[in-house]
């Protein structure tokens, strides 16, 4: 089946994990709300579960104002991602509860931003607290997996999606969270080695391989064919981009 084809037999039903809202002068990336609905629409991306640049970049609490200004923006299509900077204990974790309370699916931690290990005691704190209210932590991974394994063992009733499956340390990564159930890899990265969603669909099984885009840093295309292009059945295919993200923020998604 060639990729185009493939695309359309599941356009307007792909979940998109991980993308973003917000601009960032860096690299002079639009990320306007607008803007990633209308390349969503190009890829027929149907959902995208989103946090702000301006959390990672700023100010963490003005970043969700602006999410959350974009979810609601976009009813049905952006799904807002608390981002939670550990460093501001209580106030991050009354942030954390203020946004799923207003309909948020998920946290976002970013260890190298917010320049906080991830098993820090400031950032366990706000793992108990996602792990107590019922949402998952996307976990922002370039280290192999070293950190979201520790986290999984010590939190093995807390969903952790890591983010980018690892980085350039991709084959470890997958390798480091086989035996945890709770850990399932989201494929974004610019690293784009062959092989990649084929490794983690082997270490896995497809159940636990999520779809995501990173925009606006990375294009929809990298992951699209890094999905599409890999070597197993439709049935993993048509998982990891539409089906799997239901077992990670559930009735949430089921509603739209």
């Amino acid at each position: 089946m060639r990729l185009l084809e493939a695309l359309e037999r599941v356009r307007g039903r792909i979940v998109d994990v991980h993308s973003h809202v917000g601009s960032d002068q860096r690299f002079l990336l639009d990320g306007s709300p607008g803007r990633i609905v209308q390349v969503m629409d190009r890829y027929g991306i149907g959902v995208s579960l989103v946090s702000s640049t301006h959390s990672l970049l700023a100010d963490f609490r003005e970043g969700n104002r602006l999410a959350l200004e974009a979810v609601r923006e976009h009813p049905g299509r952006l799904l807002g991602l608390v981002a939670v900077n550990p460093h501001y204990g209580e106030e991050a974790l009354e942030e954390l509860r203020r946004y799923v309370g207003a309909g948020f699916v998920g946290v976002k931690l970013h260890p190298n931003y917010f320049k906080i290990s991830v098993l820090d005691e400031l950032t366990l704190r706000v793992l108990e607290e996602a792990e107590r209210v019922g949402v998952p932590a996307m976990i922002h991974s370039y280290d192999g997996g070293v950190e979201v394994s520790r986290l999984a063992e010590l939190f093995p009733d807390l969903t952790i999606v890591m983010y980018h499956m690892g980085g350039a340390r991709w084959r470890e990564g997958v390798e480091r969270v086989r035996r945890f159930d709770n850990v399932y890899a989201e494929v974004s990265s610019s690293v784009a080695d062959a092989g990649m969603v084929e490794a983690a669909v082997e270490a896995l099984g497809y159940e636990r391989v999520l779809f995501g885009t990173d925009m606006p840093y990375l294009d929809p295309a990298v992951s699209l064919g890094k999905v599409l292009g890999a070597d197993i059945s439709w049935e993993a295919k048509e998982a990891i981009l539409c089906y799997n993200a239901e077992e990670v923020i559930g009735p949430r998604l089921r509603e739209l």
